[in-house]
Formats: structure tokens, C-alpha cells, sequence
């Protein structure tokens, strides 16, 4: 059987088949600690990782959709013009790209394992449904089908896309991050007299893990013993209320000095 939507959810099995072993390469990777060469470890292995399997979906998708495209042409009646055909299917990605960008506005992108797994059981019941109504007489059915799988994948790996250029760009954290640490230093200052103040807390995203950096001002009599403690013990604190930083730096000022930007 050549059918259209059978071939784009093979395709769509067979890109997560390879985003798998992608993952894995790029997760064993990302978690080797920090050498001479990698300072700062080897998180983005996991971004260029993601970034590599988006490319995949994107350009599989293209090529499901263009055979399915061009089986629904086939399969059309002759009086209906490919003219029309183009124009309607342009007017259905407008309605599709501005319902995307209306969801862009409306909530934060973040693919995940959970989406994937519904993206295939979605991928996975259109095929079906295509296929049973290509053999009931509706032969249309599969092309289009075809042209929805393809859609899905298209979708997932531009999220994925979008995802990792952000990383890559070093986009700052996200506000749940921002807060967690600031509850962890927060807590830490009201059992330690000698913190004063803190601020200009930011960061970015390694892969998994996040480099963030913060000022915190302490009483300016501390000996230099005494204030590397307090440093020490601020990093432990945010490490441990968040376990996806990897790195903090630190820098002490003086309470009395106008804070740093």
C-alpha cells in the first residue's frame, strides 16, 4: 500500500528513533565535568544535540509533506485547479501560523518528553483513521492525513528549534528559576547577620544546567577568611534548593557601596 500517512508516521517513528540515540549521545555527553578545554562543562553538547534533531524533523517533515501534497493532487478530480489547491492549502498555514503565534503569546514554549509522547499517539490515530478511510472508499483521506502528520512533526521540531537558539543565544532564565534562587539566598541571609543585601541575580542555560552570577553585600569589617565562608556557603545554599545549577559565581561588596550593574 502507498499510502501517504502511513509513510509520515513511519517517518515520524523513525525520527524519534534517531532523536533517541541523538539524546542519549548528547546526555552521557553534557554531563562530563569541566576540563582544560570545556571550562565551563559541556551542557551546550545537549543544546547542539536538540538543535540537530529540530533540523531533522523540519527537513523530514518538508519531504513527507511535499509526496503527500503530490498524491492529493493526483487524487483530485481534474475540474478542481491546482491553482485552487495552492491557494486554499496557503491560506490554511497562514490560519495555522497565526494560531501558533497567538499560543506563542499566550504561553511559554517549552518542548518536553510529555508533548513528544502525544505528538506520536496523535501522529499515530490520524494515520489510522486515514488509512481505514482510504480502504472505505475515501481515498482522500490519506494524502490529507499524510499533510497532518507532517504538520505534527513540522510543529515539534520548530519548538524544538526556537528552544535551543535560545539557549545557544544565551537567553536569560526563566522567572520560576530567578525566584527559586532568590528564595535559597533569601533564607540564607536571615540566618546570617553578616549578609546585608543582594542583587543582580542572572544566569543562563548550559544544556541542562544553569551559570548564574549575583553581588551580595556584607558587613565591610569581615576579614577575607571570613567573607570567602560566607561566599562558600551562599553557593552551597543555592545549589541545593536548585539542583540544575551548575555554576555560581559570586561577587562580595562592601553594604556601604553603591550596587554594581
Amino acid at each position: 500500500m502507498n499510502s501517504a500517512s502511513l509513510l509520515a508516521d513511519a517517518g515520524h517513528s523513525l525520527s524519534d528513533l534517531t532523536s533517541d540515540f541523538v539524546t542519549l549521545y548528547t546526555f552521557r555527553k553534557s554531563r562530563k565535568p569541566p576540563d582544560a578545554t570545556h571550562p565551563y562543562g559541556y551542557g551546550k553538547y545537549e543544546t547542539i544535540g536538540s538543535l540537530g534533531v529540530s533540523t531533522f524533523l523540519i527537513l523530514g517533515a518538508l519531504g513527507i509533506g511535499h509526496h503527500a501534497y503530490e498524491l492529493l493532487l493526483a487524487s483530485l478530480p481534474h475540474e478542481i485547479t491546482t491553482g485552487g489547491v495552492i491557494e486554499n492549502t496557503i491560506e490554511t498555514i497562514e490560519n495555522t501560523i497565526d494560531a501558533i503565534v497567538h499560543h506563542e503569546n499566550s504561553s511559554q514554549l517549552n518542548p518536553n518528553a510529555a508533548w513528544h509522547h502525544r505528538s506520536d499517539a496523535a501522529s499515530s490515530l490520524v494515520a489510522l483513521a486515514s488509512i481505514v478511510g482510504s480502504y472505505f472508499g475515501f481515498p482522500l483521506l490519506d494524502p490529507i492525513g499524510g499533510i497532518l502528520v507532517a504538520g505534527m512533526i513540522m510543529k515539534s521540531g520548530i519548538n524544538i528549534l526556537i528552544t535551543s537558539l535560545k539557549e545557544l543565544v544565551d537567553v536569560g532564565m526563566e522567572e520560576n528559576v530567578i525566584h527559586r534562587v532568590n528564595n535559597a539566598v533569601q533564607k540564607f541571609q536571615n540566618e546570617e547577620p553578616n549578609v546585608v543585601n543582594f542583587h543582580s541575580i542572572r544566569g543562563r542555560k548550559s544544556g541542562p544546567f544553569y551559570l548564574i552570577d549575583m553581588v551580595v553585600q556584607v558587613k565591610p569589617y569581615l576579614t577575607v577568611m571570613n567573607a570567602h565562608s560566607i561566599e562558600e556557603k551562599v553557593r552551597e545554599a543555592v545549589k541545593k534548593e536548585c539542583k540544575s545549577v551548575k555554576e555560581v559565581l559570586i561577587h562580595l561588596d562592601a553594604y556601604h557601596h553603591e550596587p554594581h550593574h
